[in-house]
Parts: C-alpha cells; structure tokens; sequence
C-alpha cells in the first residue's frame, strides 16, 4: 500500500490496528486538512461473497470523519450519520476514503467522507453531525487523532 502525502495519524486501533482484528487502515491530513487515506479490506471484513461487509465501510467513513472533526480541535462524539452504499467494494481492492469537515455552528459539527474505488467512482458517501463534548475526554488538549509529536502530555 502505498503512503498519502502529509501528516500520518492514529486513532482507534479498531481501525488503524493491524488485521484481522483491525481494519490496518493508514489516514493522513493532506494540505487542505481533510482527511486521506488508503485500505483494503480481506476476508475478516466480508459480507457478500468476495465483497466488504456494508458496515465495515461505513466504519471507515465514520472514523475518517470523526477523526477530521478531532483533528481541527473538535472534541466530539457522534450524534447522526447518513450512508449511502452505492457501489460494492471487492475484497483485498485498495480504496480511498477521504473526509472533511464541512462546517461548524456553535457545539456543531458538520462532517462529509466518501470511500472512492480505483477508478474514481464513488463507492459509498457519508454524512455526520458531531457534537463538542470535552468533558467525556481525558485531559484537556487530549486528541488521540493528532500526530504522535503533535500531541499534548497528561499533566
């Protein structure tokens, strides 16, 4: 799998850990700030014969999201998110999944992804509302989706 350009980063080892438990996903922020990255999904994501379950993509899309929102400073936590499956994805196929946010409006946070196929087309796209809630989340300035060296120490 070959690297994104830009800032690596981490996040839940539901995604980013290795395979077959996680889903060994690498994102990055390019230099727009979205969200970027690369994956395919074998066997222990199947849903249909030799195809990636719906709801391990949506699990990318939601992460990738969420993690954009975490990046900007956003301490939040998932409050609705719209999919729509509109392509299927074969198994051990490198992906794209690409994130933003889209805007903020006061604890609000709006969010958009989309995992892409090899040829562009658009596989599944998604939408998420977000809300700041600083208070579920360790100490202040904690952000487990910011680069390694980038990230504050507990105090």
């Amino acid at each position: 799998m070959r690297e994104e350009p830009g800032k690596p980063i981490r996040g839940s080892d539901f995604i980013f850990g290795d395979k077959p438990g996680g889903f060994g996903a690498r994102f990055f922020v390019d230099e727009s700030g979205r969200i970027v990255g690369k994956v395919s999904l074998d066997a222990s994501k199947q849903g249909p014969p030799d195809h990636a379950h719906g709801g391990a993509l949506i699990a990318l899309i939601d992460e990738a999201m969420g993690a954009c929102a975490w990046y900007h400073g956003h301490r939040v936590v998932a409050a609705g998110l719209q999919f729509n499956l509109r392509r299927p994805v074969p198994l051990n196929l490198e992906v794209s999944v690409i994130a933003q946010v889209d805007r903020v409006d006061g604890r609000k946070v709006y969010t958009s992804g989309t995992i892409l196929l090899p040829d562009e087309a658009v596989a599944v796209e998604g939408t998420g509302l977000f809300i700041e809630a600083p208070q579920y989340f360790g100490f202040e300035g904690f952000n487990p989706f910011r680069p390694t060296e980038d990230r504050p120490k507990p105090h």
